[in-house]
């Protein structure tokens, strides 16, 4: 099959990750694989893409607001100017490519390219639980017509789809897949001392940054060599405030900060432990960072919420609490501190759940399947 991939890709953050991922393994299965991303951004995605020797197009995949702040104005009206020529070039790509399935990561782009939406190639492959609101059900029951169906990455976003009214004959669940990242990592770290506490992605108010700050003030009574290892690129103005919050607390000496670390060894293999404290405000629908945390064998404290159960078991693979009870954090945190065998325990589990579920095998083939039922040669 020839299959397109469209991924605006400003960042390589977890969506980005895993849609390398699924070209990689269909690929593997025989596809003809091609992407089109946007030009926005530092160029990271489009370098990865030539280096693993997929073909590209790279166009203006902006999004259309209905937010009357003057930045989001300023944006939307700089994407509609750039309509007529987006769909002129994706028209030729069309005509060019002749793909049998094109798999799009972003609703904003369908809606940007809806002339060209088909009910026998087209999907969405959605990352994101959506709000049940009069717009959003209008948008996706309009989209449910004009798709083949929805590849939502987690039944927490099938739910989402469902209330929207969108028919669950539509609904195809995929859980995202990788290539082992850690293959011959067995055991979680075993230092007594160790009390390396890590959060990994973009360092935003969504990510629950704060929350973790406000339960390491308690971890540190009872562990006062307690670290929290901060990776990832900080959204403007957020980090600071992270900075006074942590001064306030008396923290300061306790963060460490990396920045964004594109290669994932230098992330987990120096953590004993990883933190995905989604707050109260925030869902996240199956975050990558869980399942590379689980590929190295690190337990998770993570908030029930969104797609994280479907990845962690309580108490088996690492813990869950209920997003924003600091206390509830703060106590499974020190769980694993205070003991390398647990650590080891629930570390271990987390392995070989990672390597049976979330696999890039079984991720392709699923799609395989997937496109295989729906597929008519052309």
């Amino acid at each position: 099959m020839r299959i397109s991939i469209i991924s605006g890709a400003e960042i390589v953050s977890g969506k980005e990750i895993v849609a390398l991922e699924l070209g990689q393994g269909l690929r593997s299965l025989g596809h003809d694989i091609t992407y089109i991303t946007g030009i926005a951004g530092n160029g990271d995605f489009r370098s990865r893409l030539t280096a693993q020797g997929f073909p590209w197009q790279a166009d203006h995949l902006g999004f259309i607001s209905a937010m009357l702040t003057w930045k989001y104005i300023r944006k939307t009206t700089g994407q509609l100017l750039q309509v007529p020529g987006l769909w002129r070039r994706y028209g030729r790509f069309l005509k060019q490519q002749k793909p049998d399935h094109i798999i799009h990561s972003s609703w904003h782009h369908q809606l940007l390219l809806w002339p060209f939406l088909s009910p026998k190639r087209d999907w969405l492959w959605l990352h994101e639980v959506l709000p049940d609101k009069p717009q959003y059900r209008r948008v996706f029951r309009w989209l449910s017509n004009r798709l083949r169906g929805f590849v939502p990455v987690s039944a927490a976003v099938a739910r989402s789809l469902t209330q929207l009214g969108v028919p669950a004959k539509k609904i195809h669940v995929i859980h995202n897949g990788m290539t082992d990242p850690a293959p011959f990592r067995q055991t979680a770290l075993t230092n007594d001392s160790s009390a390396r506490i890590g959060i990994v992605g973009q360092v935003a108010e969504w990510k629950g940054h704060h929350d973790l700050l406000e339960a390491l003030s308690s971890v540190v009574r009872t562990h006062s060599n307690a670290e929290m290892h901060i990776f990832g690129s900080p959204r403007e103005g957020y980090e600071q405030i992270l900075k006074d919050q942590a001064r306030n607390l008396g923290l300061a000496s306790h963060l460490i900060w990396h920045g964004f670390v594109a290669d994932r060894n230098q992330v987990y293999e120096n953590l004993d432990i990883c933190a995905v404290p989604v707050p109260v405000m925030a869902t996240e629908a199956l975050p990558t960072v869980a399942i590379e945390a689980a590929f190295f064998s690190l337990p998770v404290v993570a908030s029930r919420r969104g797609g994280l159960p479907e990845i962690i078991e309580d108490s088996v693979t690492g813990f869950l609490v209920e997003p924003g009870n600091k206390e509830e954090l703060a106590a499974r945190l020190c769980d694993l501190l205070e003991s390398v065998e647990l650590r080891k325990k629930l570390g271990g589990a987390a392995r070989d759940r990672a390597v049976v579920y979330f696999n890039q095998e079984r991720f392709a083939e699923e799609f395989e399947n997937l496109l295989s039922l729906k597929h008519t040669p052309s």
